[in-house]
């Protein structure tokens, strides 16, 4: 009866606080030890390689681009032919026909690209940020749900995404990196504006009814599937610089520099042990 209750360290809620103290040797010792536990998230963070999901990423961002840069050709060259019907060139109309078939053909191959690119880049995405939990547990604003959550709330999807994506840039960062986030911030302001622009687009195709309408809104959707393709460019980099950085964090030596061995700590007993 005269026992005390064991304390757990405060941040890993994996080993024993050390005495006098709400932290274990390890965490006292190397604040950023990869040691992690399931905590308010869930499942404990497991290191998982994001390299074969941040390639898949890549290609498909990249598809998705090409045929975005495709249809901004053709869709140049159907304001161009509608422009000539427009002013009573009725002959073009039989190539206006056959460049918007290739135009339908070029949309659904798109229609099939950009669904599976989303699904690819949110399973990597997540993969990213539970990996970032490991480098660093306690450097994240948000649960690690909010990676893919995020994206489907209304209004919020314009901060909460990039909020995760700071944070899993951040805690990938090693000790000697001082670069910034400023390729994140621009993959994320050229995310936001193309999703206004290509919307604000295709609203302004719908409602065209004149030739010279018509003609006036294909320039606008293809101008915007321009910077469509420029969005795409960068989301590639960004994918690929976040993934090497994860890559390159994860085959660091832990901790960096270390002075000595790491303080061997014991398990943690059963709850409710005295």
């Amino acid at each position: 009866m005269g026992g005390s209750f064991v304390m757990l360290c405060v941040r890993c809620q994996v080993a024993d606080a050390q005495p006098s103290s709400v932290r274990c040797a390890l965490c006292a010792t190397y604040p950023g030890h990869p040691r992690t536990a399931a905590g308010a998230n869930g499942a404990p963070a497991v290191l998982r390689s994001p390299v074969a999901l941040g390639w898949a990423t890549a290609g498909l961002f990249a598809a998705v681009g090409l045929t975005d840069l495709v249809s901004a050709v053709l869709d140049l060259r159907l304001a161009g032919l509608v422009g000539r019907m427009a002013d009573g060139d009725w002959a073009a109309g039989e190539w206006a026909g056959r460049v918007e078939q290739l135009s339908v053909w070029t949309g659904h191959l798109w229609s099939l690209v950009y669904p599976a690119s989303i699904v690819v880049f949110l399973v990597w995405f997540r993969r990213g940020r539970v990996n970032a939990e490991v480098f660093d547990p306690h450097g994240h604003t948000l649960r690690r749900g909010w990676a893919v959550g995020g994206w489907f709330v209304p209004f919020a999807n314009l901060w909460l995404p990039r909020r995760v994506a700071v944070d899993t840039w951040r805690a990938c960062a090693s000790p000697a990196d001082r670069r910034g986030t400023w390729l994140l911030n621009l993959w994320w302001v050229t995310f936001v504006v193309d999703t206004v622009v290509s919307n604000g687009a295709s609203r302004i195709l719908r409602r065209a009814g004149e030739l010279d309408e018509i003609a006036r809104a294909y320039r606008y959707v293809a101008y915007s599937e321009v910077f469509s393709v420029v969005h795409a460019v960068i989301a590639v980099l960004f994918v690929l610089a976040l993934t090497r950085r994860q890559d390159a964090r994860a085959h660091q030596p832990w901790p960096p520099a270390a002075p000595g061995p790491l303080p061997e700590v014991p398990d943690a007993p059963a709850p409710g042990k005295v």
